[in-house]
């Protein structure tokens, strides 16, 4: 039996991207401004793509 993936996968997008930017600013590359944006974006759609491929692998079998 596969498991489903779980729905509040996607919610956690906002919470990673605030988390990876405040990090990104404050110990990566002296955080400029793109390095902090490019963090929380890939972070923050990372859960909500890894959804969708998790549900469609899901329903594909």
């Amino acid at each position: 039996m596969r498991m489903r993936p779980p729905t509040w996968l996607p919610w956690l997008g906002p919470v990673l991207a605030a988390g990876a930017g405040a990090a990104a600013g404050e110990y990566w590359l002296g955080g400029g401004f793109w390095t902090v944006l490019l963090a929380a974006l890939v972070c923050g759609f990372a859960p909500i793509v890894a959804y969708r491929v998790w549900k469609r692998l899901h329903h594909r079998g």
